[in-house]
């Protein structure tokens, strides 16, 4: 394991980052559950503990069975105590989440806007939440192409992305971490857990997904391959519509053309089956405002018979978009939220 190690004037805060993460990803944990994966020595985290239990941070649920000597004391965090606010964009809608620790959805609101000016109708919501609530971080999800703290979007006159700072903005504002995600992988990776929770038996960090999104003027795609968003070079992996036909159009030319059930049928089977001979999903989602779900059950008989059991997936369909967005974005801000210390790796 390389060694790292924190400015010293930051040990502690980041002693307290590694805490909190071991007992917010476990859930509860003992005293000797949070040394044994942060490597701080018991006595620290024993100081530690006794401190954020006297500032209300997080609460004991009691003691563990004995397994001969003394019995463990298990700490979680108190549910009211720390929040993240995420923010979902997505055509002219935008919606304002309040988030608890592990992900769990407390408030939703829709946000008003005006064109691509986005930013005042965001930072009147979160001047309102934080007013209210401690949040500790916020994430954005925008219908464009990431890159660090901005987004590319389409200025709908052109075929020119324009640039649009939102999240170094908000940054420099607010001051707490933020992340920031295209819609379409927000979604992805928000299926993907929602899925899991009814089928327990997925692991969502194992998962291997495309999910299709389809609508009127566009094909776009967002893919998932053991547990992590792929984004390619430049974060434009999934832009399927782009991809040129044999005639010289793109394949979102093709699919605006597809006019009955059948050219449509045939043209979504071709769409995964190019996935699957690429990525070899377990899963290919179909969702979005566009898609012809009558054509859902033909596509994945067709499909089925196109390719080797071995390289085919399952079909499956996303009902409500929002839903998964929502549920994408707040498992991202709450992965955030003790994201405030950073840790630099020891120089040789």
């Amino acid at each position: 394991m390389d060694t790292l190690t924190a400015r010293p004037r930051l040990l502690k805060q980041a002693n307290l980052s590694l805490i909190r993460r071991v007992i917010k990803n476990r859930g509860t944990a003992t005293r000797a559950e949070i040394a044994g994966e942060t490597q701080i020595s018991s006595t620290t985290v024993r100081s530690l503990l006794a401190e954020m239990m006297e500032n209300g941070e997080i609460e004991s649920i009691g003691h563990d069975e004995s397994s001969g000597g003394r019995k463990a004391e298990r700490y979680r965090f108190k549910p009211d105590k720390y929040y993240g606010a995420a923010i979902c964009i997505s055509g002219s809608e935008m919606h304002g989440l309040l988030v608890g620790i592990c992900g769990e959805i407390l408030e939703t609101c829709r946000l008003e806007f005006t064109g691509d000016d986005y930013e005042p109708a965001i930072t009147a919501y979160l001047d309102e939440l934080m007013a209210r609530k401690d949040i500790k971080s916020i994430g954005i999800g925008v219908p464009g192409i990431v890159e660090d703290g901005s987004f590319w979007k389409g200025s709908g006159s052109s075929d020119e992305l324009c640039r649009h700072d939102l999240g170094d903005r908000l940054a420099g504002r607010y001051h707490i971490p933020i992340v920031m995600e295209n819609d379409l992988n927000a979604t992805a990776i928000g299926f993907g857990r929602c899925y899991a929770r009814e089928f327990p038996c997925e692991a969502p960090d194992l998962t291997n997904m495309a999910y299709l999104h389809l609508e009127k003027t566009c094909v776009s795609a967002g893919f998932i391959v053991g547990g992590r968003v792929v984004r390619g070079f430049r974060n434009f992996a999934g832009e399927l519509g782009l991809v040129p036909m044999e005639d010289g159009r793109i394949l979102d030319e093709w699919l605006m053309e597809a006019a009955d059930d059948k050219a449509y049928t045939n043209l979504m089977i071709r769409i995964i089956g190019w996935i699957c001979g690429i990525l070899n999903p377990q899963y290919v989602v179909l969702g979005g405002p566009d898609l012809r779900k009558d054509c859902i059950g033909p596509i994945s008989d067709g499909f089925s018979a196109l390719l080797p059991r071995h390289m085919s997936a399952e079909i499956l369909y996303s009902a409500d978009l929002w839903h998964d967005y929502h549920d994408g974005m707040a498992y991202l801000t709450a992965g955030k939220i003790f994201d405030d210390v950073q840790f630099i790796k020891e120089q040789p």
